[in-house]
């Protein structure tokens, strides 16, 4: 049996009932698979006990605001019965042993495969959207990177989840950054400043390269050479911008220095640290870097860069503390290195959701 379901004689209760659970939704309807469960269920109430928690773990799983979230994008769809013949056969005859467990199984299994569709759906229409954007206005799809020419010869670097929009004029050069992060590499035009306007404050330049990251709880501007200012008022004066003189709501950002924008106040400014700095930079290089840094937090920004979903389980994890350089495409590595790191229970609950729980 072992060989068939990879299930070893070496695998302990809770382990064993792990894969119990996933192959009863694989191999629905198989009465060898069914009467192999039983078997295994029958030989220990320490066999039903394990099940018995795995189930309820999951149903946990089920009532987690990130997983509600995702359920509600197509709550219409994971509520409808279903209507094939076939499939409640298939439920008739697991529910023989044990009745109730087996039953929300399988009802939780149905709901999470619709989940998955849905968000492939709901990818593919982001997708589809994207080509249809309004002139001028450039966007990338979670995971994409574009590096985009701009007619003054300014070069912007747009990350994963990220859009702008172009608006020059005569006077001005203006981007309207609607999401994400960006890298400006201003080209030079001492007639035409170039302001980037958020939704919490502008960056202006003449010519320079600096990095605005907008993660919807701050704006983080960053400064690779040259000097810039920063307006929390957002004046948006499309006037001749002159850095001489500057009015009580902006402050001068100089090479190597950051700032932040929040909702009701600007940061003070002052010189971004090693890691700060290289963390900008590696982002164009496919990279994500973390220095002791929270899960929650490596989760949070490892997240941006795919479609698939990390669930941390339990609130104590949060705070654990990661290290490391990550390929931004290989987001299995990250998942291992959590696993191997620390004392967590890892699980793919689906092929777009991977649940970390305490070990």
């Amino acid at each position: 049996m072992s060989k068939v379901l990879n299930i070893l004689q070496s695998d302990g209760p809770m382990d064993a009932a792990r894969k119990w659970y996933l192959l009863l939704e694989d191999k629905a309807g198989n009465d060898q698979i069914l009467d192999q469960f039983e078997e295994w269920l029958a030989t220990s109430q320490s066999h039903r006990d394990a099940f018995d928690s795995v189930v309820d773990f999951w149903s946990k799983i089920d009532s987690l605001p990130e997983i509600q979230k995702i359920r509600e994008t197509g709550s219409d769809i994971l509520n409808v019965e279903s209507h094939d013949p076939e499939d409640n056969i298939v439920i008739n005859k697991i529910q023989k042993k044990p009745e109730a467990t087996v039953a929300i199984t399988m009802q939780t299994w149905r709901k999470w495969a619709v989940a998955a569709t849905v968000l492939i759906i709901v990818s593919f229409a982001i997708t589809l959207y994207s080509n249809y954007l309004p002139e001028g206005t450039y966007q990338t799809a979670t995971g994409e990177q574009q590096v985009i020419q701009l007619a003054d010869g300014s070069t912007v670097y747009l990350n994963t989840q990220s859009s702008f929009r172009v608006d020059f004029s005569n006077k001005t050069r203006k981007i309207y950054l609607l999401e994400g992060e960006a890298r400006f590499d201003v080209a030079k035009d001492k007639n035409r400043p170039f302001i980037v306007e958020t939704s919490w404050g502008d960056v202006r330049a003449l010519g320079t390269s600096f990095n605005v990251c907008n993660n919807e709880e701050k704006i983080e501007v960053l400064v690779f050479e040259g000097t810039i200012t920063v307006d929390h008022n957002k004046s948006r004066n499309a006037g001749i911008v002159d850095f001489s003189k500057l009015s009580q709501s902006e402050v001068l950002v100089a090479y190597g220095e950051r700032v932040v924008f929040f909702e009701d106040n600007l940061s003070i400014v002052r010189a971004a640290n090693d890691l700060e700095i290289s963390q900008k930079h590696a982002w164009r290089e496919g990279k994500l870097i973390f220095r002791d840094q929270r899960l929650s937090e490596v989760v949070r920004e490892a997240s941006r860069y795919t479609n698939k979903k990390i669930v941390i389980m339990d609130d104590a994890l949060n705070d654990i503390k990661l290290s490391g350089v990550f390929d931004i495409e290989d987001f299995d590595a990250l998942i291992h290195a959590i696993e191997n790191a620390f004392p967590v229970k890892v699980i793919q609950f689906t092929p777009y959701i991977t649940v970390i729980a305490e070990g």
